[in-house]
């Protein structure tokens, strides 16, 4: 990775930290973009002589989400890889879910994603292709309860993913998708607070993988990052579960 560089989308915590850490460790230079200040997070990778840059970010706002890429464009000149990471979640059976929360987490988790990944287009193409790598979920496959419209947004992504692949593998642009399991993350540790008994949706999900353990962020970082390098360079639309297990059992 050293003279890439990398937008990293949900940069503050959770898979997107763990991504921004794996990349830098690899050399490139990162491009930390969250809703959250990444000041500080940018600020420590110069000081080890790491190159980095924070942005805040909307992803659900077109002029903001150019902002970022136009950003990146002023300081680094070149775009090689976008790892989308940015999500959020909700739980709520679909009568009790408002309007407002399934515009956010659909805005958010999917239009977030449609548009950093077209604003992405044009800088890789210019610098000669690139990667993007989005973050599904296994719920996107599977039905669990009390989630659904997060589940939804995820399977847009998937969809997605393939779509992206199959229009702009002539301009040398890969785009892969990620689909976690329960990973060990505030916005996993969040959903399970807004439901009705969180100690036993915990223990569900824990349960839930065959390795009866949730993953680590940086699990899933590794794989981001591996879509993202030239040793994944034949492989495009593909969807890559990182579950734990989780859709490979019988409930």
């Amino acid at each position: 990775m050293n003279g890439k560089v990398v937008i990293v989308t949900g940069a503050a915590s959770g898979i997107g930290k763990a991504c921004v850490e794996r990349f830098v460790r690899q050399g490139a230079a990162v491009v930390l973009a969250d809703r959250e200040d990444t000041s500080a997070m940018a600020h420590s990778i110069e000081s080890q002589g790491g190159q980095a840059l924070a942005i805040r970010v909307d992803v659900r706002n077109e002029e903001s989400v150019s902002a970022l890429f136009a950003a990146t464009e002023t300081r680094f000149s070149r775009l090689d890889v976008l790892a989308h990471a940015a999500g959020i979640s909700r739980r709520g059976l679909a009568p009790e879910v408002s309007l407002h929360d399934w515009d956010e987490v659909i805005d958010i988790n999917f239009k977030g994603t449609f548009l950093c990944a077209r604003a992405a287009i044009a800088p890789m193409r210019d610098s000669g292709g690139g990667a993007i790598v989005t973050i599904g979920s296994e719920l996107a496959h599977v039905a669990a309860p009390n989630i659904s419209v997060y589940s939804a947004s995820k399977a847009g992504v998937v969809h997605l993913t393939r779509c992206l692949a199959r229009d702009h593998g002539v301009d040398g642009i890969r785009v892969n998708c990620v689909c976690p399991g329960p990973i060990e993350t505030p916005m996993l540790n969040r959903s399970f607070e807004q439901s009705p008994d969180p100690q036993s949706t915990r223990r569900r999900a824990q349960a839930s993988t065959i390795m009866e353990r949730f993953g680590r962020p940086e699990e899933i970082a590794n794989v981001v990052h591996f879509l993202a390098s030239q040793e994944a360079s034949f492989m495009t639309g593909s969807i890559v579960m990182v579950d734990g297990g989780v859709t490979s059992k019988s409930p």
